[in-house]
């Protein structure tokens, strides 16, 4: 009888495990929509990864000479991707001329961002795009959603900062910040959003001014207590690259102090795989339909 009671508990424990495991939740993140199939930061890559199924739309923002809060992760023309109006490519050497924060967004909207394709990308599909405004992300996507009944989606903008570009590529942190947030109060999105940044300025302003707002901090190198001491608060969420992450023990010391692990850009079956292993909060993928194959 003893031993009976020892085994239907041990049985019990592993129960209680297993559907405590089942809980955890593992979000999906479409990098910049789904670049490895469309161009990256564009409103077809948007409902590309919408129409995947993924959680959250990955974005970046940068400022147009207008104050525009346009949609993209350089502040300048990028030779690996970029036509000009003529239907020249933009040449490496000249790309940084083609500065975004000196040039209003009609100008910028004339730039074809998916014609050439991309060639770190051969499977992404080549289509004329441009970069558009993060209101007409919100407005497109939210349309979609509406009248296609589908799922909900929250959406992760990066403001792309960083401190060399202050007034030569951007404008300063505390602009930035305003210029953001005016379009996600506007379009009421503010419980839809995190905002991230690799730029701490940014970050701190942004907390200072919008508690509100969930906050991932983006970090390429050092340590976590490091890293986390650049801040004057404390991020709901902490993105690395997924590289960092060693072992489950770093997610859990984060985790026990109720900061969400959300790596970047987890691409290959073997790497996603080891990340659901570690069980990390979100997965941001060019790939995203990858994520969510190993996870159903």
């Amino acid at each position: 009888m003893k031993i009976f009671k020892t085994v239907m508990l041990i049985l019990l424990t592993f129960i209680v495990s297993c559907k405590l495991e089942t809980k955890h939740k593992i979000e999906v993140q479409g990098h910049r929509g789904e670049r490895g199939h469309l161009p990256e930061n564009s409103i077809e890559g948007f409902l590309g990864a919408l129409h995947k199924g993924v959680d959250v739309i990955e974005l970046d923002v940068i400022i147009s000479k207008d104050h525009q809060v346009v949609v993209s992760h350089e502040p300048y023309m990028s030779s690996l991707y970029i036509t000009k109006p003529s239907g020249d490519p933009i040449l490496k050497s000249e790309e940084k001329s083609y500065n975004l924060y000196q040039m209003t967004y009609d100008s910028i909207k004339k730039f074809d961002g998916g014609s050439r394709g991309h060639q770190n990308f051969p499977n992404q599909k080549q289509m004329k795009t441009y970069k558009p405004l993060l209101s007409e992300v919100f407005d497109v996507i939210e349309k979609e959603i509406k009248t296609q009944k589908l799922p909900s989606v929250k959406y992760n903008i990066e403001i792309k900062s960083n401190e060399g570009a202050y007034d030569i590529y951007q404008p300063q942190p505390d602009v930035f910040v305003n210029l953001v947030m005016q379009v996600i109060q506007e379009k009421q999105m503010v419980a839809k959003v995190n905002i991230q940044s690799f730029d701490p300025t940014v970050l701190n302003i942004l907390h200072e001014k919008h508690p509100e707002i969930e906050i991932a901090f983006l970090v390429s190198k050092g340590s976590i207590q490091n890293n986390l001491k650049l801040l004057a608060f404390k991020p709901q969420i902490y993105s690395p690259n997924f590289k960092l992450i060693k072992n489950k023990t770093m997610v859990d010391s984060l985790k026990v102090i109720h900061i969400k692990v959300i790596p970047w850009t987890v691409n290959t079956e073997e790497d996603i795989k080891t990340m659901i292993d570690l069980q990390v909060d979100a997965i941001i993928s060019d790939y995203p339909e990858r994520a969510l194959e190993l996870l159903d």
